[in-house]
């Protein structure tokens, strides 16, 4: 064996009891677990070569895998976006936006774009124009908290003359400018598109910086104990977007797992930029490390439900258009994921979904819908019928009260309904969605699948469709691996499978509820090799692989 973990209770999945019986050691050999036992044992067969590590007794899990996360995305801007995520006081926030601006050359922009929440922060309010300004009167400053409250974010006054939206100026495309009584813009901004016109404007990293941002969010990723990813592509995932994350693997600097799917960016020209991707990638291309896995979580815009706070319904041109692209994705092979927040949603879209099954098999690709908060019991039934899987995120522990008041406390308390998800038997892993609509905190995520509880105090999930524990934990590792037709090798520590691992900072299965999403890892391995170090592990040699060949 090359390396040996002893000394601390071992989770290898699904019915590993969590008393003084569970596993004290994991043997691993050539990047893959060659053994699991007791720690006295396994040490009796090291031989001189084996590194051994004690975890001082802590709790070994399989590495997480985040079924649906915006990775590559975030990854482009992370080092040039403030992270609130862990923030809990508006006071902090600011002081972190004065940071900046004193490290920053005046004029550059300043921002903290989702993920967060008002209801975090012990004022339980936004950062207003006027202390944006006190904070970074040189700076062009744009903060927006994660979608659903309220739908604003703010702007300081070097940031709305940078844009032009001075005076009474018109609204901006998409957008609203809320306004003094004078009709003068006050620094609230909300709308979506206008939100993502700002954020295009503020963050033009260049390759070299968006390559390092890249690792940089990734080894944040390895620090929560995440070992893979698979990354939901999402709204303006053009091609040239993927640049940084392949010369990352190139360059062999990749610390965890990254399986992609790639998808539409423009509306009209949905079916165009799907068969581009089709014509160019083939799925599995890449390697152990990061490949292609499939086609979404956009086909098509006008069946995309957006955060499905708003009315919405899918017209007869986008479903048949939807319908072609997904009997060529089932034709050549290719599995796809489709966003789908409303049942309404859903149930158009398993409707196309049927049809192409009817003439095309589809339960061997492993295709799912994401979100699908507001999905009902009959809509469960069909998914199971066709062979498809769910990837539910955590998303509702940060906004349940804002998407009661949408869709009614009923629909909050049963969504996503875990329980009736379980029963029907399909196949589901936990994820986060993040980093806009939500935080990319894993443990965040496994709270409200076993508390149900959620941070703005909105509508406690039922008990009916609440996790325990284990079972949260599963979704999140060996169900998140199903997406990518690894869950034979990659959420269970088991001999054989990816020596993908955790050595968490406290034990998941021991600590208050209240502490799971304050969880990080002090130890997390990847193939066998370390890829994050902390605690008492600091200082450990971290190994991220090999360059791939080419210049």
């Amino acid at each position: 064996m090359n390396l040996l973990l002893a000394g601390g209770p071992v989770w290898t999945g699904l019915g590993c009891p969590l008393d003084d019986t569970a596993p004290t050691a994991v043997a691993i050999s050539g990047g893959l677990v060659s053994d699991v036992g007791n720690e006295l044992e396994l040490r009796a067969r090291a031989g001189e070569r084996t590194t051994v590590i004690d975890v001082g007794g802590r709790r070994i899990v399989p590495g997480l895998v985040d079924s649906h996360i915006h990775a590559v995305r975030a990854g482009l801007t992370y080092l040039d976006e403030l992270d609130w995520t862990q923030a809990d006081s508006v006071a902090e926030c600011l002081q972190a936006v004065r940071r900046a601006a004193d490290r920053l050359p005046a004029g550059t922009w300043i921002t903290a774009l989702g993920g967060w929440q008002p209801s975090q922060f012990a004022e339980d309010r936004l950062p207003g124009p006027e202390e944006l300004d006190d904070a970074a009167p040189a700076h062009p400053a744009f903060v927006h908290p994660l979608y659903g409250h309220d739908d604003y974010g703010v702007l300081n006054s070097a940031a709305l003359a940078a844009l032009g939206w001075t005076g009474r100026c018109a609204d901006p495309p998409g957008g609203v400018l809320h306004r003094h009584a004078d009709g003068t813009p006050d620094g609230r901004l909300a709308g979506l598109t206008a939100f993502q016109q700002v954020s295009q404007l503020a963050l033009r990293p260049s390759a070299a910086r968006a390559r390092a941002s890249t690792t940089a969010f990734l080894a944040r990723l390895a620090e929560l104990g995440l070992t893979g990813v698979v990354d939901a592509g999402g709204l303006g995932m053009r091609p040239d977007k993927y640049k940084a994350i392949w010369a990352v693997w190139r360059a062999g600097e990749l610390p965890i797992r990254v399986r992609m799917n790639v998808g539409a960016s423009t509306r009209g020209s949905e079916s165009g930029e799907v068969a581009d991707w089709q014509a160019f990638l083939a799925p599995g291309m890449g390697d152990d490390m990061l490949s292609v896995l499939g086609l979404g979580e956009i086909m098509h815009l006008g069946c995309h439900d957006w955060v499905g706070l708003s009315q919405f319904s899918i017209g007869d041109a986008a479903l048949a258009d939807f319908t072609d692209m997904a009997t060529q994705a089932a034709q050549q092979g290719w599995p796809m994921t489709v966003h789908a927040i409303l049942d309404s949603s859903v149930t158009r879209l398993l409707d196309a979904i049927e049809k192409v099954s009817a003439s095309v098999p589809i339960d061997g690709l492993r295709w799912s819908l994401c979100h699908a908060e507001c999905i009902s019991r009959a809509n469960l039934v069909r998914v199971k019928s066709l062979g498809m899987g769910l990837a539910v995120q955590g998303r509702l522990g940060h906004k349940a009260g804002v998407c009661a008041r949408s869709w009614g406390e009923a629909a909050v308390r049963n969504g996503p309904p875990l329980g009736d998800i379980v029963e029907l038997g399909i196949p589901f892993g936990g994820g986060t969605d993040g980093t806009r609509d939500s935080s990319y905190n894993p443990w965040h995520a496994l709270w409200w699948f076993v508390t149900g509880q959620s941070a703005d105090g909105g509508p406690r999930r039922a008990d009916r469709h609440l996790l325990d524990r284990a079972s949260a934990l599963d979704a999140y590792t060996r169900g998140s691996a199903w997406f990518s037709f690894e869950d034979d090798r990659r959420g269970t520590i088991k001999p054989g499978a990816y020596a993908d691992l955790a050595v968490l900072s406290a034990d998941y299965f021991a600590v208050p509820e209240a502490a799971i999403p304050s969880l990080t890892s002090d130890l997390t391995i990847v193939s066998g090799r370390i890829v994050h170090a902390a605690g008492p592990f600091a200082g450990m040699p971290v190994s991220l692989g090999a360059r791939r060949p080419g210049p």
